[in-house]
């Protein structure tokens, strides 16, 4: 099966793979003010949010102010919901059976590819809030998914999906905004 076919997304949500997209954006760039942001309280928020609120290293303790630029490996648009898709080269162990949910979520958290799923989603969130007439999150919004490549042969097909509920979008975006984030 080539990486084109590998099937993506999961039950309920609808499976797809990528020879299926029709809209899509390669290398979508974009750019966000930073006003103030404290780390340890976005350390906090992704902490209780995100990947079950599994431990993972703590962030540098520091304040992010000025324009933060971002490259998102791929957005799609499958039946109405929008996703950001990052491809990951990451060797997790020899052979297929090394993929597993397990490994990648220990992967995700050791690289901290929380924070840069949650601000993927965060882009993509300010981008459709502006651009779709009647867009919510909730409907419109797919989730972040995590393809590691060298998985794709794995009984996971090397896929890893989240996404966050809209508290925590929001409160990243009041945050990023240097306004107190309340999720």
């Amino acid at each position: 099966m080539g990486l084109i076919q590998v099937p993506l997304g999961s039950a309920g949500k609808g499976v797809f793979s990528l020879g299926a997209l029709h809209t899509y954006q390669v290398e979508l760039e974009f750019w966000f003010e930073t006003r103030a942001v404290d780390s340890r309280a976005l350390d906090a928020l992704l902490n209780r949010h995100t990947v079950s609120g599994a431990h993972r290293p703590a962030l540098a303790s520091m304040t992010l102010n000025g324009m933060l630029k971002g490259f998102i490996d791929l957005v799609f648009e499958h039946e109405g919901r929008y996703f950001v898709l990052d491809y990951k080269s990451n060797y997790l162990g020899a052979g297929d059976a090394a993929y597993t949910s397990e490994a990648m979520q220990a992967a995700i958290l050791e690289k901290r590819y929380d924070l840069q799923f949650v601000l993927y989603l965060l882009a993509l969130h300010r981008l459709l809030r502006s651009r779709l007439q009647d867009y919510d999150y909730e409907r419109d919004v797919g989730g972040a998914i995590y393809f590691f490549l060298r998985g794709y042969e794995s009984s996971t097909r090397g896929v890893f999906i989240e996404k966050p509920p809209l508290a925590v979008i929001e409160a990243l975006d009041s945050l990023f905004c240097g306004e107190e984030a309340m999720a």
